[in-house]
């Protein structure tokens, strides 16, 4: 990871391990000190949103709920289906996911797909020009990057390694807790 945490764009879109991840560690805290530091506000897609705040949730409230409290997350709206190159994009993830792990396309997360279809939203509204993902997902990312490459956005999306985003945080930030 570069001397910079955050890569220099004007989105920066998550999947539910980047989340997951910092919870595991008990580091939200160090997550929040630097996204807040650096201004960033991390947007979540509605299932990505939902696979962090599953029925089964050990806690009455998700970390991810007091991060959206306090502003430096947002849920994005629902992708928008009607839009051509958001449905394809998030067809061509699954088919893309399905092509590299073997596993059939109806087995697929409809969360690892809703985050290339939320990247293609942005886009598409004109909402961003730039979207880095944060992701351990390689296949979904590629999957992302391959389907936005057909819509004319190969230059617009980058790979964040989420648990290599993670490691540099931990590493910048003192442990306090």
């Amino acid at each position: 990871m570069s001397e910079h945490l955050f890569p220099d764009v004007e989105s920066y879109l998550i999947d539910a391990n980047l989340f997951i991840r910092f919870e595991r560690h008990d580091t939200i805290d160090l997550l929040e000190r630097a996204v807040t530091e650096h201004d960033v506000v991390l947007l979540v897609p509605q299932r990505v949103y939902e696979e962090l705040t599953p029925d089964s949730y050990p806690h009455s409230h998700p970390p991810i709920d007091d991060a959206i409290e306090a502003g430096w997350v947002q849920i994005l709206d629902d992708v928008e289906y009607s839009n051509p190159v958001v449905s394809a994009t998030m067809d061509m993830v699954r088919h893309y996911i399905s092509a590299a792990t073997g596993r059939p396309e109806h087995t697929i997360e409809q969360a690892d797909a809703e985050v290339g279809g939320a990247a293609a939203t942005l886009l598409e509204d004109g909402r961003t020009n730039s979207v880095a993902i944060y992701t351990n997902d390689r296949a979904a990312f590629r999957g992302i990057e391959r389907a936005l490459s057909q819509h004319g956005y190969e230059n617009h999306v980058q790979l964040v390694e989420a648990f290599d985003f993670a490691d540099a945080v931990e590493d910048r930030y003192p442990f306090s807790g």
